[in-house]
């Protein structure tokens, strides 16, 4: 057993109540037990435990062993003064606190069948699917986990976002581009995209704007397409040709064209149409930026990845469009918020994903399989949240829907 299923024995109550004592023999009442600290410090803050006659307000510090508190050095750290109860499975070493007090230590004796709980979530040979115990539950949507997955979900991707906008030093611009440029990758060649896009000044699309020709030239070069010979499309040579000027004037170095994905890719998904698609976008368009902070509802926001069609470049997808709309701009809206303090681009975020279909994939599929209800791309983003952040990861212990199995609800 670790700590993680010790707190959640302690935060749950699934210790047996009753003759609860410190090692040096003085009954134990717990009040309440407290709140979990994410951050440095002790484990539990706030917690209520009476001790003999004495209400104690304070913090609770949680170990296997009570020789730890020692190993973790916690006696000789100022932070570990306001411990009001040690919480241990296993009482093996006395132990004090800077003053040299005696801390209150507390054996829990609980169910052990939590263990068997435990072991089956964490053995389980498929971490995409939780055991049958747990499918029986419908947890996942009466929990309100949902909810907290996508806000999660939704978090993430705008400290991602803060980080971009951090190494930009502040440019909104270029920190859009860039993430518009990974979207373009849909998963398989985000990466690159993303890459092409940061060896790209915005200013210089927005320069060259009024000219499709000099934007792909540029796009194309910066990802290696062109001077490696890899693109033999018709237009090569005049594209190359444009790109040696471009390269020349504004001192432009290409990324390494070996990393881009080629096999594999459904014919929609070929870097040289996505890349396509991606400069008849930003050329001749006010900049998508501006227009999203503007728009308030899903179709105003497909129409800003409205793409005008021709022999060498398909439409975007209905799909193609809504991913853009899930993995861009709700958490580009989200970060914004954060940013200036105006919740309701939050709130339209929210909305949005409320208001969009789930997100078609294997992974989506298989949670459906699982029992789980997913109706929209809010409940969709929460089990990629959920299989991503937990399943995989196998933080069961961690998870709403793990936890509530293993307290035996």
């Amino acid at each position: 057993m670790n700590e993680k299923t010790l707190a959640l024995i302690w935060q749950n109550r699934l210790f047996d109540p009753a003759g609860l004592h410190t090692t040096q023999g003085e009954p134990v009442q717990v009040v309440k037990t407290g709140y979990t600290n994410t951050m440095s410090g002790p484990d539990i803050t706030d917690a209520q435990i009476r001790i003999g006659e004495i209400l104690w307000t304070g913090n609770v510090e949680l170990h296997t062993k009570s020789s730890l508190w020692t190993i973790h050095k916690h006696h000789l750290d100022r932070a570990y003064d306001n411990i009001i109860l040690h919480v241990v499975f296993e009482d093996d070493s006395p132990l004090h606190d800077r003053a040299g007090n005696i801390v209150p230590t507390l054996v829990i004796r609980y169910d052990t069948s939590i263990d068997d709980r435990c072991k089956k979530l964490l053995t389980q040979q498929n971490p995409h699917l939780c055991p049958a115990g747990i499918l029986e539950l419908s947890t996942f949507n009466s929990l309100s986990f949902t909810s907290r997955l996508t806000i999660e979900r939704l978090e993430q991707k705008s400290a991602l976002i803060r980080s971009t906008l951090e190494a930009t030093k502040g440019d909104w611009m270029q920190t859009f581009w860039q993430h518009l440029a990974r979207s373009f990758g849909f998963g398989k060649n985000s990466t690159p995209f993303e890459m092409m896009a940061k060896s790209i000044p915005y200013n210089l699309i927005i320069k060259n704007s009024d000219s499709f020709t000099t934007i792909l030239a540029i796009m194309y070069g910066q990802a290696g397409f062109l001077l490696s010979g890899k693109y033999k499309g018709s237009d090569s040579e005049l594209l190359t040709q444009e790109y040696k000027y471009q390269q020349a004037k504004h001192n432009l170095s290409p990324i390494d064209h070996s990393i881009w994905k080629y096999s594999g890719t459904r014919p929609q998904n070929s870097p040289f149409i996505r890349t396509r698609q991606l400069a008849s976008l930003v050329a001749s368009n006010t900049p998508i930026f501006d227009k999203m902070l503007s728009y308030t509802d899903i179709e105003q926001m497909e129409s800003l990845f409205q793409i005008k069609p021709n022999n060498e470049i398909p439409p975007l997808g209905t799909d193609a469009k809504h991913l853009l709309i899930i993995n861009l701009v709700c958490p580009f809206l989200t970060c914004y918020a954060q940013y200036t303090g105006d919740t309701t681009l939050a709130e339209l975020a929210v909305d949005i994903l409320e208001k969009l279909p789930p997100e078609k994939n294997s992974l989506v599929e298989t949670k459906k399989k699982a029992g789980i209800s997913i109706h929209s791309a809010y409940d969709s983003q929460a089990v990629i949240q959920l299989d991503t952040a937990y399943c995989k990861p196998r933080r069961c212990i961690e998870c709403q829907i793990g936890r509530h199995y293993i307290a035996g609800k």
